[in-house]
This record gives structure tokens, C-alpha cells and sequence, in this order.
């Protein structure tokens, strides 16, 4: 089911080009790695918390290999503080120009999913849900990657 809020869509759409491309974006190597591993009917999924008032993260990873890895990576090179820069950077994975550096967001939440990522095997999907600003939910953002493929 797609969900999406209007707030969310307006930003993206007029969101400003990401200043570093996702080809330097070692997050983008980072995901497609982790994506890259997902089989069929067997998706793997983190979920990157932000506790920004503690400059502190967690990272859930659903006790896989692959999660471990992955939220290792995400713990170490994404923001504490600014969980729509995290946001900004993995849409920008998608080869879209996204940036929400720029704009300061007072609260957005979503869920959709990116169907092509440049080096990743077109029958996996990237699902995200995030939630940014909410006072009561902690800033997130989940990525589950999907492998749907058709034979």
C-alpha cells in the first residue's frame, strides 16, 4: 500500500540537487551492499534511530549479518543530530536529486519505495519509513530491501 504525506511530496519535489553526488557517497556503496543481499522471500531491514537530543543513534538490524554490517556503517558515517540529512543522502542512492540539507524540516513522516538503484539488481526494492520532527516517535528512518523476483 503507498502512503505519503503531501508535506513530504512538495519537499521532494522541489528539494534542491544533492551537493555530493550519490557516486561519491560511500552510503550508496554501503546500501547496495546490504540490499545486494536480500533474497526471495527474504528481505533484510535496519532501522536507524536518531536520539538528537543526546547526540546519540541505535541501529536495529533484526540479529542478520548483513544488518550488523550495515548499521555498523550507518552508525559510524550518518548524523546524530540531523536525521534529515541521513534521509537526503539515501534517496540521493536512488540517483534522484534529493537534498533536504538546505531545508530545515519541522516534521515529515512517510513511507515509499525506490523500484531502480544505479548497481543494484533491478528485481530488489528499497521500502522507507521514516519519521523526522514527531515528538513523541524518535527520529527513523527504516529501509527494507526487497528481492521480488519475477520469473
Amino acid at each position: 500500500m503507498f502512503r505519503f504525506n503531501l508535506q513530504a511530496l512538495l519537499i521532494l519535489l522541489i528539494a534542491m540537487p544533492s551537493i555530493a553526488s550519490a557516486q561519491e557517497d560511500k552510503l550508496c556503496v554501503h546500501l547496495t551492499a546490504f540490499a545486494s543481499k536480500s533474497k526471495v522471500d527474504k528481505p533484510l531491514k535496519v532501522k536507524l534511530i536518531n536520539y538528537w537530543a543526546k547526540f546519540s543513534q541505535n541501529c536495529e538490524h533484526n540479529e542478520t549479518q548483513e544488518g550488523k554490517e550495515f548499521c555498523n556503517y550507518l552508525i559510524k558515517n550518518t548524523s546524530s543530530e540531523f536525521m534529515n540529512i541521513n534521509l537526503s543522502r539515501i534517496l540521493t542512492c536512488s540517483a534522484n536529486d534529493f537534498n533536504f540539507a538546505s531545508i530545515h524540516l519541522k516534521k515529515i513522516s512517510g513511507e515509499f519505495s525506490i523500484f531502480e538503484t544505479p548497481s543494484l539488481n533491478q528485481d530488489i526494492t528499497l521500502n522507507l519509513n521514516f519519521s523526522i520532527g514527531d515528538d513523541v516517535i524518535k527520529d527513523f528512518i527504516e529501509i527494507t530491501a526487497k528481492n521480488e523476483s519475477v520469473d
